[in-house]
């Protein structure tokens, strides 16, 4: 999750962020879109590390990074209606909590994955996930150990 670990949501700002460095009183950011650096104070500014973003289910929360995963599987079309953001998260994720995820936070979620996606970086993010679990087989394999 390397790939997602340094992008940030800035509330009051579009877009995503790359964090760049940190400072006492804020931190500097580069725009994805762009690439133009700025500082943004704790002051004015909240700032939510992707990876630490999870979206709320019956049962618990799920990490966006799964959620993109399960997005790769049924990639949502360019230009998805409104009316339509509901019925293809519940495609997506059908225990997906209704009361708690917004149609706010579905279009989010929809215009990253669309982001991220054009920038290759959904690709990294599962090809991620297959060499964590290449790695957890082999020390089983090497430890002698079954599940």
């Amino acid at each position: 999750m390397s790939e997602i670990k340094d992008l940030l949501a800035v509330s009051g700002l579009p877009g995503l962020f790359r964090l760049i460095a940190t400072k006492n009183n804020g931190i500097i950011v580069a725009s994805m879109q762009d690439g133009q650096k700025k500082f943004l104070s704790t002051r004015s500014y909240q700032f939510s590390p992707l990876e630490s973003i999870a979206i709320y289910t019956d049962e618990d929360a799920i990490p966006l990074s799964d959620v993109f995963l399960k997005m790769k599987d049924h990639p949502p079309k360019e230009g998805i209606t409104k009316s339509e953001y509901r019925d293809y998260f519940s495609e997506v994720l059908p225990n997906y909590d209704q009361d708690k995820v917004y149609a706010s936070d579905i279009k989010k979620i929809i215009a990253w994955y669309l982001f991220l996606d054009a920038e290759g970086i959904i690709e990294k993010l599962g090809n991620e996930e297959s060499d964590e679990t290449l790695i957890e087989d082999a020390i089983v394999e090497e430890s002698g150990e079954e599940e």
